[in-house]
């Protein structure tokens, strides 16, 4: 006998909850959440960027680092309380809960650099170096931007356009890591700043990768 495929409950709800997600006005409230989240990304990487123009850090950017990560931990924990309240959020709620994360993600590390700084006791940083943190900030901006436009309208193709551009500053980023590298090993004498401005660059540019996957999160929500 051939068997047929019954679809579960839950498949059976699917349509139905696409139908609803049309007529039912969306949730604001995740959209402030997602605008709040992107920009203290934008504020953690700026903060970051300048750390670097002076690693002395005379102005406890390394601080002001940390409190902006903690403020984004609060924002992912209203936006999963609110998740769970919510019996129609605008979108898939592992979407949601992925679009968060990333965001908060690029704070995480941007925290990590700061305080490898700090703890590694890195009193120069070079060029590359400085590149590398303001193609993460150009990439955070643009992120806020994509996160906005997914936000203030129903046309995808702004999101879109924006979240390709994250993608691109994220390719330009590998190729000044992979100069920044080869420029380290052949000119840079003590071993012990080559292990230093080595694990900051591996973190710098991790910093654009970690935009580049909360773009393709912002494209998801943008498609659906």
């Amino acid at each position: 006998m051939t068997s047929q495929f019954v679809p579960d409950r839950s498949d059976r709800r699917r349509p139905v909850r696409s139908v609803l997600r049309r007529l039912v006005p969306r949730d604001r409230r995740f959209f402030v959440l997602f605008g709040r989240q992107a920009d203290l990304c934008v504020e953690g990487v700026e903060a970051l960027a300048q750390l670097l123009a002076d690693v002395r850090d005379p102005n406890g950017r390394v601080r002001d680092i940390e409190a902006i990560e903690k403020r984004a931990d609060g924002v992912v924990g209203e936006t999963l309380a609110l998740l769970r309240r919510s019996l129609l959020p605008p979108f898939p709620r592992a979407a949601i809960h992925g679009l968060i994360n990333r965001l908060d993600d690029v704070l995480d590390l941007a925290e990590d650099a700061a305080q490898s700084l700090h703890l590694y006791h890195v009193t120069v940083v070079t060029a590359d170096a400085q590149r590398l943190a303001d193609l993460g900030v150009q990439a955070t901006r643009k992120l806020q931007q994509a996160v906005a436009a997914l936000c203030s309208t129903d046309d995808p193709r702004q999101a879109l356009a924006l979240c390709d551009e994250v993608d691109d500053l994220e390719a330009q980023a590998d190729h000044v890591m992979r100069a920044a590298m080869s420029r380290l090993f052949r000119e840079e004498q003590d071993a012990r700043q080559l292990v230093k401005l080595r694990a900051i660059y591996e973190l710098l540019e991790e910093l654009t990768d970690k935009c580049k996957h909360a773009a393709a999160d912002v494209v998801a929500l943008a498609l659906h």
